[in-house]
């Protein structure tokens, strides 16, 4: 158990925390009711400050919002909530599904006349305000509130920021949005800097719409292609051109062949939304991560949305991949039902609110990510913070320090290492400023990271980048020889009837991938797929590769698939294979592979069901390697096969109608379960022998 010290106030001198007494502060709010028609004190949290009649004979409130320091305006997230429970619109751009919009300062709601709420939300460093207020008929009252910031973190060094933003997604939307909006949306959320990601706008006067606390930016999100997931690419200093995303996209492994081109011009990258939807591999999840974390060349930042996020972005790091925290929205502005920007966020800490500097914290994964709320931390293993990196001796100890800012009383706060909680502290009810301190034993055979999270009891939580910890020169040599020898490997296999671009067919295909590491030792010689443990198809280097109309097997974006595989970098010695092959017979299919030295690994089985009328898919993900192992199983369906015939219009294979899912993953001797822990009836997995 680690050791704690909690104190009452934040202190705002050169440590640059904020004072911050938490008396009559509730988790979420600080708010002071009084009566509408009371004129008030400067000092009360809001009041009216005028009244005069409508010649239309409404009720009109307007509130201007300050800073309660400064007197600055604030811009704000408002959600009013009139008599009747409707959501008036202060922004006459329309209004959020949960009633929100933005003003800047200040904004005016006509409501029906009655008890009327008003929400203001000016970023989680800001403590909001509930006013309570009467709307009536004929009198237009102003409002002046004034909210109280209890935390200043980029005074502290770090920069919130969403780099996963639409302005415009759809061509059209419920909410009639611009960048100007989004950089409202940003502001009145407490961001530092958004980094767009592509819509239907121009972004010709992007710069414009920066000031002295915020900045936006613009690079595209690239989507590869099945079987790899979506990359975000913040700081790039042009635009990739088609011709040379097709050039980069038209191989195995195109992830890493985009981080590669987005290091050369400034930018890093960003797996985003790894495991959306859970249920298969085929489209936005994170598939190409687990086969570059096997070969370490994962991209830069891995987006943690939820524990079993953070469990897989684990599972990279121990097998040595040097990748950092972040997180994301993918918040689609024009949309009605969608997040807003910064509602999960990525903190970076630089030496200013400057975008490259902001860029290059990202790469050097110096952050730290949250789900938006008002929980902040700061981690510190004996000097070094999150992206640094420690010299120390294997089996040494190390104390690392975790304070703690919270609005609200806190749940839990833990370190992990290796994926491993190794301490946990008593912080349970403490609120504010606490201070956490633990010595950490590390590992005799293998390098350290330390990873700290804290969660409040209103489920918002923050979660730092790793404090890496290298072995001194004494005990490197050990480490090195374990790392040289240490195998790791993933193994995937989806059947589903989806083309290449997530529409429905009625043919079926199994699609598989394989990657070892240290294939220049021990190569792959061998790949199978079995169906009822008997070899349904047989590939080996000697076979050279097969592509089908040009087009790379599994993971290439366009068109149908077909039967086709691919051996890389070489049939020489090959480290990775992928392949498609038709199936059409009911059985329990599974991969088998073989490499250089004898060594043969199966894949769980899946069962596929030929007289099943539905589209489906139905996948295993298995990873494994450094005393982790990670296994996703997840099973799906949608339209009937019946109702789907060219020109192929009923839909797409995006978030199927009925689905099941699960994750087990083992650090050591510690396992971990998420999503459904039933098991399907009738049983579609079976473990490997």
């Amino acid at each position: 158990m680690g050791r704690t010290h909690s104190r009452g106030t934040l202190m705002n001198n050169s440590t640059r925390l904020i004072a911050l007494t938490l008396i009559g502060i509730t988790a979420l709010a600080a708010t002071r009711v009084r009566a509408a028609d009371d004129n008030g004190a400067d000092g009360d949290t809001y009041a009216r400050t005028e009244t005069k009649p409508t010649a239309d004979g409404a009720a009109r409130i307007t509130v201007h919002i300050v800073d309660d320091a400064s007197d600055a305006p604030l811009p704000v997230r408002v959600i009013v909530t009139a008599s009747d429970q409707s959501h008036p619109d202060g922004s006459s751009r329309g209004v959020y599904r949960d009633g929100r919009f933005f003003a800047d300062g200040s904004f005016t709601v006509t409501a029906p006349a009655g008890a009327t709420t008003i929400e203001l939300h000016s970023g989680p460093h800001i403590v909001p305000l509930t006013m309570q207020v009467d709307a009536k008929a004929g009198e237009h009252a102003t409002y002046r509130a004034r909210l109280h910031r209890w935390i200043d973190t980029a005074s502290m060094g770090w920069y919130a920021g969403d780099n996963h933003v639409h302005t415009k997604h759809d061509e059209h939307g419920a909410v009639r949005t611009d960048l100007a909006y989004t950089a409202l949306q940003g502001r009145a959320n407490g961001l530092s800097f958004i980094t767009e990601a592509g819509s239907s706008v121009s972004y010709e006067m992007i710069d414009k719409l920066d000031t002295p606390t915020f900045l936006l930016r613009y690079a595209q999100e690239q989507r590869p292609g099945p079987y790899v997931g979506h990359i975000n690419t913040p700081g790039i200093t042009r635009a990739l051109t088609d011709d040379e995303t097709t050039r980069l996209f038209h191989r195995p492994l195109p992830g890493q062949a985009l981080t590669e081109a987005v290091h050369a011009i400034d930018g890093v990258t960003i797996h985003t939304h790894p495991m959306t939807p859970p249920t298969q591999l085929h489209w936005m999840g994170a598939t190409e991560a687990l086969s570059d974390g096997v070969l370490n060349k994962t991209t830069d930042l891995f987006d943690v949305d939820a524990q079993h996020t953070q469990a897989m972005w684990f599972a990279l790091l121990n097998l040595g991949n040097r990748i950092g925290v972040s997180s994301y929205t993918d918040a689609a502005l024009g949309r009605s039902n969608t997040l807003s920007p910064g509602d999960r966020r990525v903190y970076c800490r630089a030496d200013r609110l400057d975008y490259r500097a902001i860029v290059d914290a990202m790469r050097a994964g110096r952050t730290c990510a949250t789900n938006g709320g008002p929980v902040f931390a700061e981690l510190d293993v004996e000097g070094a913070g999150p992206g640094d990196t420690l010299q120390r001796e294997p089996g040494s100890k190390v104390t690392a320090k975790l304070t703690t800012h919270s609005l609200g009383p806190l749940r839990s706060a833990a370190l992990y290492m290796h994926g491993r909680r190794v301490a946990a502290f008593n912080v349970q009810g403490k609120q504010g400023a606490v201070e956490l301190t633990s010595d950490v034993t590390l590992p005799t055979d293998r390098r350290a990271w330390i990873v700290a999270r804290c969660e409040d009891m209103q489920g918002n939580w923050w979660l730092s980048s790793p404090v890496y910890i290298e072995p001194t020169k004494e005990g490197h040599m050990h480490i090195l020889v374990r790392e040289l020898t240490e195998p790791a490997f993933t193994t995937i296999l989806e059947i589903s009837n989806a083309s290449r671009f997530a529409q429905l067919r009625r043919a079926f295909f199994a699609h598989v991938i394989v990657t070892v590491r240290h294939g220049d030792h021990d190569p792959l010689t061998r790949v199978e797929v079995l169906k009822d443990g008997q070899p349904l198809r047989v590939w080996t280097p000697e076979d050279g590769d097969k592509w089908s109309d040009d087009r790379v097997p599994v993971t290439d974006p366009r068109g149908d698939y077909a039967p086709g595989w691919e051996w890389y970098p070489a049939t020489i010695i090959p480290v990775h294979f992928q392949a498609d092959w038709p199936v059409a017979e009911s059985g329990w299919y599974a991969v088998r592979y073989t490499t250089r030295s004898g060594s043969t690994r199966t894949t769980d089985a899946v069962r596929f069901d030929a007289s099943n009328p539905n589209s489906r898919t139905i996948s295993v993900a298995q990873l494994a390697g450094a005393d982790t192992k990670l296994t996703l199983r997840g099973y799906a369906e949608d339209l009937p096969l019946a109702d789907i015939a060219p020109p192929y219009d009923r839909g797409g294979w995006w978030y199927p109608q009925k689905g099941w899912w699960r994750l087990d993953v083992d650090f050591a001797d510690e396992h971990v379960t998420y999503g459904r822990t039933d098991e399907l009836d009738p049983p579609l997995f079976r473990a490997a022998n």
